[in-house]
C-alpha cells in the first residue's frame, strides 16, 4: 500500500475529528482504543484494517465513505 494514501486518510480523519471539535482522547475512547493510536493513524504512522475504519467512521458518527472522499 502507498505510504501516500495512508497519509492522506490520516490528515482526512484529523480534519473531520477538528471540524467536530473532539480531542484525540475523547475520539479513542469512542472508538475503543488508545490516544496514541488515533495519533499515529493521523499522522500516517499506522494503517488501519477496514473493519478498524468503520469503527472510525463511527466514532465521527459520520459516513464511511466520508473518509476517503477527495484522498
Amino acid at each position: 500500500m502507498s505510504r501516500d494514501i495512508v497519509v492522506r486518510f490520516g490528515r482526512r480523519v484529523r480534519q473531520i475529528r477538528n471540524s467536530k471539535g473532539i480531542s484525540q482522547t475523547i475520539y479513542a475512547e469512542r472508538v475503543g482504543t488508545d490516544q496514541a493510536t488515533v495519533s499515529r493513524i493521523e499522522n500516517g504512522k499506522q494503517e488501519s484494517c477496514l473493519k478498524f475504519i468503520e469503527l472510525l467512521a463511527m466514532g465521527l458518527k459520520t459516513p464511511l465513505a466520508e473518509l476517503f472522499k477527495d484522498l
